[in-house]
């Protein structure tokens, strides 16, 4: 099997482009900024107003090469700064990602598995899109209350459905269940996901407020933010459990506010995020 010689120098800014440049002139197959170690880094979220953050004065660039060149030319190249080498052999990625996926077991009725853990009776997500497979600390905690409350024969709503894997797995369940996602790209995946399956499980973009009926099930991986936003939608929807996560645990008070009034079933706190049920009536 191959081996890649990976270097990474640490630069300033503004040297990316000429010293990846250099490198590329050596023969580098491959150029990939990443963050300095110990460098901390702040992103821009979809609640915070105002300008992005500037980006880190420094960047960790790495260079892949096949064969690694004289030592002098990669100096001459990085203007001297010192660079380190480490030797990565080559793999199949076509099949390696896929190793990243493991199945999620909810319970012993409930498992969600990508198409090649070929598990009978799980419901079955294709990864792709970053719509989400189960993996995530939020979406495992509103698989787990959709196993606990799922009662057969009964309808569950799934607002900000994304991939569908919170409807499939009440549909699975016994449930009927409808999503419901702004991003049509979302409802295709989620659609072709519950035709895989073979489930009771239908998806659109109709906007909550016209969303018209009771759910005795609502569900929500949302920002503590859209949640508090669609709050008076969620619970005019509900007839029994609102089950919430995907929210930032310093975010959760947000939530809090939106459902006063409302019985706090459970709360679940871990990894910097918070999910809430809330029993209705």
């Amino acid at each position: 099997m191959a081996t890649w010689h990976a270097l990474a120098v640490r630069l300033p800014r503004p040297l990316v482009d000429p010293v990846g440049k250099a490198l590329l002139a050596l023969g580098a197959t491959g150029l990939m900024e990443d963050v300095p170690p110990g460098t901390v880094v702040k992103y821009k979220q979809p609640w915070d107003k105002g300008r992005r953050p500037r980006p880190p004065s420094e960047v960790l660039l790495r260079a892949w090469f096949t064969e690694p060149p004289a030592e002098e030319a990669v100096r001459a190249a990085t203007g001297g700064r010192a660079a380190t080498w480490e030797e990565t052999p080559d793999e199949d990625w076509n099949e390696g990602w896929k190793a990243h996926f493991q199945p999620v077991h909810v319970s012993d009725r409930l498992i969600i598995a990508a198409p090649w853990h070929h598990i009978e009776g799980a419901v079955v997500i294709e990864p792709g899109n970053a719509f989400g497979t189960g993996e995530h600390r939020t979406t495992r905690s509103c698989l787990a209350a959709i196993d606990r409350l799922a009662t057969p024969g009964e309808r569950c709503l799934d607002v900000g459905s994304g991939s569908g894997i919170l409807a499939l797995a009440a549909a699975r369940l016994g449930m009927v269940a409808y999503g419901i996602d702004t991003d049509p790209d979302a409802v295709t995946a989620a659609e072709a996901a519950a035709s895989l399956n073979g489930l009771p499980a239908t998806f659109d973009t109709t906007p909550i407020a016209n969303v018209t009926g009771t759910w005795p099930l609502v569900v929500a991986n949302l920002y503590a933010e859209v949640i508090a936003a669609l709050g008076p939608h969620l619970r005019r929807l509900a007839t029994r459990h609102l089950v919430f996560a995907g929210i930032l645990s310093d975010r959760a008070h947000l939530v809090e506010a939106a459902m006063e009034g409302l019985e706090l079933e459970s709360r679940d706190d871990g990894e910097g995020w918070t999910s809430f049920v809330y029993r209705v009536a």
